[in-house]
C-alpha cells in the first residue's frame, strides 16, 4: 500500500492563460486572510521591487516584465502567507534572465537587491561583499534557487516566452502612429504588467490595449468619441485610435481581437493608475520612484518629478488631468458603452482554455500536487482537448 501511494502521480496541463473568472478564483484561494485591496498593494510592492532590482542589474524591459508576470502567476498557485515577496521576486527575475538570455547568477541579482534593502550597507555606492554574507547572502541564495523550482512549475516548465512590448511598435507602424504615441502606448504596455492582464490576454492584445489606453490618456477627457472618426491618410490623433479601437470594425479580423478585449485591457490599466494615485505617499513604502525605461536612461531628476504627476512608481507619466476621480469617470463611461458586458467577466478564450465556472473544482485541480515531493507530477504541454 505505501508503494502505491508514494507512485501517486499528477498530470498537469499547461495552461499558457486563464480566463479572468479564473484567475480571481485562484487569487482568492490564495490571498487567504488578505483583503483584495491588501492583496493589490502586496503585488504592487512585489513590481516595484523587481522593478528596481531588474534595472539595476542592467536587464531589459522584457526581462523585467515576465519577470513580474511570473510573480502574479506564482500566487495564482501558492498563498502569499508562505512565502516571503523578496524570495519570491528573485526567483522570478533569476527565472525570466534565462528565459530571455539575459543571464545573471543568483548570487548576482541577490547583491543587486541589498543597496534597495539595506542601504545601510552601502559604501562608496557599492555593498561590502563581506557585509552582504554577514546578513545571509549565502543562506538567500539557497532560498532562491529553492524558489526557482517553484515557478518553473507554475509555468510548466515551458520555456517559450513572449511580451506584448514588442508588439506595440509593430502595430504602431501598421497603424501609421506618430512617434510621441508609440513612445507612451510602449510604456503603458511596460505598466501593464504591474496588472494581471497577461495571464489572461496574449502578447498582440497586450499591445493592442495598451495602444488604446495610451491614447484615452493622452485625450486628456473622460468623453469618449461619439462620431464615426476614421484615421486619415496623415497620423492619426488620439482620438481617432480611441475611435477605431473602442468599436467593432475590420481591425477586428485583422488582430485576432475583440473591442471587449482590448476595453478590458484598459480597465485593468485604470484600475492600476487608479491604485497607485490613490496609495501614494504612504501606503506603498518599497514602490520606488520611477525608475529608468531602460538601464541606460538617466534616472528622473526632481524637478522632473514635481512637475507631473509621475511620482508614481509607473512608467507612463499621467498627465496632471488624471485623478482618481477622472479615473473613475472614464471607467464609468467604458462600462456605459457596453452595459450588457461586465470586464471582469471579458477573456481571452483558446483552444483548450476553459472558463473557470464550467468546472467548480478548477481551483483544487490546478493546484493539487504543485511544489511537493510526493508522487509525481506529469506537465503537458499541448492545449488541445482530450475525448
Amino acid at each position: 500500500m505505501a508503494a502505491s501511494s508514494s507512485s501517486k502521480a499528477h498530470v498537469k496541463r499547461f495552461k499558457p492563460y486563464f480566463s479572468p473568472v479564473e484567475v480571481e478564483k485562484l487569487s482568492a484561494k490564495q490571498r487567504g486572510k488578505l483583503s483584495v485591496s491588501r492583496e493589490e498593494k502586496v503585488r504592487q510592492q512585489a513590481c516595484g521591487f523587481i522593478d528596481a532590482v531588474g534595472v539595476r542589474c542592467g536587464f531589459p524591459r522584457r526581462t523585467i516584465a515576465t519577470a513580474q508576470t511570473l510573480y502574479m502567476r506564482f500566487h495564482l498557485f501558492f498563498p502569499y502567507k508562505d512565502f516571503n515577496y523578496v524570495e519570491v521576486a528573485l526567483s522570478t527575475l533569476y527565472v525570466s534572465s534565462k528565459l530571455h538570455d539575459t543571464i545573471k547568477k543568483p548570487r548576482e541579482i541577490i547583491l543587486a537587491s541589498f543597496p534597495i534593502r539595506y542601504p545601510n550597507l552601502v559604501r562608496k555606492g557599492t555593498v561590502d561583499i563581506a557585509a552582504a554574507e554577514a546578513n545571509g547572502l549565502e543562506h538567500e541564495r539557497k532560498r532562491v534557487l529553492a524558489c526557482e523550482r517553484l515557478v518553473l512549475e507554475t509555468m510548466g516548465f515551458k520555456f517559450g516566452v513572449e511580451t506584448g512590448l514588442r508588439g506595440v511598435i509593430k502595430i504602431g507602424k501598421k497603424l501609421d502612429l506618430g512617434k510621441d504615441l508609440c513612445q507612451n502606448a510602449w510604456k503603458v504596455a511596460v505598466d501593464c504588467h504591474r496588472t494581471q492582464a497577461p495571464l489572461s490576454f496574449p502578447p498582440h492584445i497586450i499591445a493592442l490595449g495598451s495602444i488604446y489606453t495610451a491614447s484615452l490618456l493622452l485625450s486628456e477627457t473622460t468623453k469618449l468619441p461619439s462620431d464615426d472618426r476614421t484615421v486619415s491618410d496623415g497620423v492619426p490623433s488620439a482620438a481617432q485610435v480611441v475611435g477605431l479601437l473602442g468599436k467593432s470594425g475590420s481591425w477586428e479580423t485583422e488582430y485576432s481581437a475583440s473591442a471587449g478585449h482590448i476595453d478590458d485591457i484598459a480597465h485593468h490599466l485604470i484600475d492600476l493608475y487608479t491604485t497607485i494615485l490613490s496609495s501614494l505617499p504612504d501606503s506603498l513604502p518599497n514602490a520606488h520612484t520611477p525608475s529608468p525605461i531602460s538601464p541606460k536612461e538617466p534616472n528622473p531628476s526632481s524637478s522632473q518629478t514635481a512637475n507631473t504627476t509621475a511620482s508614481s512608481p509607473t512608467a507612463f507619466p499621467l498627465p496632471l488631468f488624471w485623478t482618481s476621480q477622472t479615473l473613475t469617470e472614464l471607467k464609468i463611461e467604458l462600462r456605459n458603452r457596453r452595459p450588457g458586458a461586465a470586464p471582469t467577466n471579458l477573456g481571452w478564450t483558446a483552444a483548450g482554455i476553459h472558463n473557470g465556472t464550467e468546472n467548480g473544482n478548477e481551483g483544487d485541480e490546478a493546484v493539487e500536487g504543485m511544489g511537493k515531493n510526493e508522487g509525481t507530477i506529469r506537465f503537458l504541454w499541448d492545449d488541445e482537448e482530450t475525448a
